[in-house]
């Protein structure tokens, strides 16, 4: 449960760079700001998407999120994922749109509310509503929540239009898909043609030879023959748009000096905290981690420290020591028999101003305590209705999925007063209880079986580098992009310093990996910078706490890729396929009469191959072959073929028998079969081939 999650404050640290460094940033945000101001986010088929619309939107959306997630923030990474399912709602729900609209399909307000609450509801529906007990849609929680619906927080009718709004859209979703799939027909006879070359089966005998073969110096590949192939395959070389780059991370550790410095400073902390009376304010002072004032059971601690403190005295300590670059101090602060989990029921009752409290809460304390009070005197004399009363009363968003009840949750998750309430009394009691989100009815519900655990105060300092240590790192990278501004000396450099440069290929504009970087969006919108030509080297680059300096190699521009950049890919094709082409002009050139014959003067084995029908994807001994599968079943038993060029072998075959498909009098499951392939297919890339058919512009890499 969210609400009532431990609050944590985490403390941190600035680091000052340089000021040409600062004066960059500045200069950078100014320049970002006037391209923001110049250009929209996007077009869809027409439609402007502007910077204020999509951030309003993205808004929106993170709200959600973070409801639907239980959480109060989110990470960078969760919020770059909400502005790509933005981008890709707005390029659904133009797109879509303007089909519906075009053939006349709607929702009328009569079939929502059938989609909500009729006898078969929506499973998006059934997907919210469902009991955690008996993992059974309850459509009395569902009644009971649309019939208290006006009561309920902003956040929490919001998460309900949402919902609404998309079961309306999977609905027309559906409606437009159905359309589509029948207004095609599957013709009896198709239907027997499909039956016939799936059942029809071939044993054949095969002599074949591989392109490898022949060496890469008996055959000559010519500019020609590179440009034929590629004006020949042109939609192969459809692209995206893409970027090249290789970069060097100038990484900010410590120096040996900042882990001198940094042992010293926990030597005084050792014995300042071993000096401490008031322990949870020195750890929240001087620790980059807030105190911890949870029990932990044996096996829980870490291993420096677990059985020193289960074997010692309140006040021993331990310590210093190290574990992946923190320093760690503990002190043994208490020891108790507890339980290991508890289990509760519970509403809160939020006031205004009461942390976390929705805008819609206007009721001031006093008053909260006095409907508090009354619902302890309500519940106390007979508890059967908690669940209903939570309902209707409490102030936790998670009630709409529990009913007030929280299930098992282990000793010390919950707030400190709300911990110590179902700790403190007896199975079955009901307390009212503060804590910073207002006053809490509890029916204490459960304990499992005490154990002993220890309450230790732990202080973390992680071993960090110094401003010093930073500049002089900084200092560095400057130096290397301000002396090296093309590709040539880029690599020169890197090679003369030794340093590590590293290589990412077809980097896409909405991408958000780069190996070594975690958060690249700053190097992935300066490679997608209109002003940024090949060769051209980057500033210095703060990222992640690390310097990056990148030069871009490639522009792959969306659209057919131009020859001269796919030229050197396609050469390899060309030299296979021009090698085959030699194998096939020495077999014709054979004068072979029999597939032994051919197998004499080649010196190459005879295959026999049984049972393969015209859709086999691989036949044994040569893999994918599709031409030797077309000219199989296009003779006639015991005639031999003349030499096939396939996509990797040379092939000379003769059929020794057909076996023909069985009779069949109804093809229905059969029919049945092909007619859901189709409709799959028609579901899994409808929308991709109307987004494929789309003019849509994409800006979102000048912003985010």
């Amino acid at each position: 449960m969210a609400i009532l999650g431990n609050i944590r404050k985490h403390s941190g640290y600035v680091v000052a760079l340089v000021g040409v460094a600062i004066a960059a940033f500045v200069l950078g945000d100014i320049g970002l700001k006037n391209m923001r101001t110049q250009t929209n986010v996007g077009n869809i088929d027409g439609e402007e998407i502007t910077y204020k619309v999509f951030e309003q939107k993205v808004e929106e959306n993170t709200e959600l999120t973070k409801q639907s997630m239980g959480k109060e923030n989110l990470t960078a990474e969760e919020v770059f994922t909400v502005r790509q399912n933005t981008w890709s709602q707005f390029v659904n729900e133009l797109i879509m749109d303007k089909q519906y609209n075009a053939l006349g399909l709607s929702i009328s307000e009569e079939e929502v509310t059938d989609l909500i609450q009729g006898p078969n509801p929506h499973r998006f529906i059934i997907q919210n509503f469902t009991n955690p007990e008996t993992q059974q849609f309850d459509r009395a929680l569902l009644l009971n929540f649309l019939q208290t619906i006006d009561q309920r927080e902003p956040a929490v009718r919001a998460q309900m239009e949402n919902l609404i709004v998309m079961i309306k859209a999977d609905r027309l979703n559906q409606k437009y898909n159905n359309l589509v799939g029948k207004g095609y027909y599957l013709p009896k006879a198709l239907v027997n043609k499909d039956f016939t070359m799936k059942n029809t089966k071939a044993n054949f005998r095969l002599v074949s030879q591989s392109f490898s073969i022949i060496g890469d110096s008996a055959v000559k590949v010519t500019d020609d023959d590179l440009r034929a192939y590629y004006e020949k395959n042109l939609k192969v070389y459809d692209q995206t748009e893409s970027r090249d780059i290789d970069y060097v991370i100038f990484e900010v550790n410590p120096s040996q000096d900042d882990r001198i410095r940094m042992a010293r400073e926990m030597d005084n902390l050792y014995k300042e905290m071993n000096a401490s009376t008031d322990l949870p304010a020195f750890i929240n002072f001087n620790s980059d981690v807030p105190y911890d004032s949870s029990f932990m059971k044996k096996g829980t601690l870490p291993v420096q420290i677990d059985s020193l403190m289960f074997a010692s005295t309140v006040g021993t300590m331990g310590g210093p020591w190290i574990d992946n670059d923190v320093y760690n101090i503990a002190r043994l602060v208490d020891r108790q028999s507890r339980p290991d989990s508890l289990k509760a029921n519970h509403i809160l009752i939020a006031f205004k101003g009461a942390y976390g409290a929705a805008e819609t809460v206007k009721r001031t304390k006093d008053e909260a305590v006095v409907l508090a009070d009354s619902l302890l005197s309500v519940i106390r004399k007979d508890n059967k209705n908690f669940a209903a009363l939570a309902m209707k009363f409490s102030n936790d968003p998670s009630v709409t999925k529990n009913n007030g009840d929280l299930g098992w949750f282990p000793d010390g998750q919950m707030v400190p007063q709300f911990n110590k309430a179902v700790l403190d009394n007896p199975i079955g009691s009901v307390v009212k209880i503060e804590t910073p989100f207002g006053f809490h009815v509890i029916e204490v519900t459960g304990k499992t079986r005490s154990v002993e655990k220890v309450r230790v105060a732990l202080l973390k300092r992680s071993i960090v580098p110094s401003s010093t240590t930073t500049q002089q790192i900084y200092a560095k990278a400057a130096a290397f992009a301000g002396q090296n501004r093309d590709l040539a000396s880029f690599d020169k450099t890197v090679t003369e310093q030794g340093l590590n440069k590293r290589t990412k290929e077809y980097i896409n504009p909405m991408d958000q990996q780069i190996p070594g970087i975690k958060s690249p969006r700053e190097v992935i919108r300066w490679a997608f910078d209109p002003k940024t030509e090949i060769g051209s080297v980057s500033d210095v680059k703060d990222v992640d706490g690390n310097f990056v300096v990148a030069v871009l190699k490639t522009i792959r521009n969306k659209g057919i890729a131009p020859f001269e950049q796919v030229k050197e890919m396609i050469q390899p094709t060309v030299l296979k396929e021009k090698k085959i082409e030699l194998l096939v002009e020495k077999m014709k050139g054979l004068n072979a009469k029999s597939i032994e014959d051919y197998s004499s003067k080649l010196q190459a084995k005879v295959d026999t191959i049984t049972d393969i029908s015209f859709f086999s994807f691989n036949v044994p001994m040569v893999g994918r072959e599709p031409s030797l599968l077309g000219t199989i079943f296009s003779m006639n038993a015991h005639e031999i073929s003349k030499p096939i060029k396939g996509a990797n072998f040379a092939m000379v075959v003769v059929v020794d028998q057909f076996s023909d498909a069985p009779a069949r009098d109804n093809l229905s499951v059969e029919k049945k079969q092909l007619e859901n392939s189709f409709n799959s297919r028609v579901s899994s890339n409808l929308f991709k081939i109307l987004e494929k058919e789309t003019p849509i512009e994409d800006n979102r890499v000048l912003f985010f």
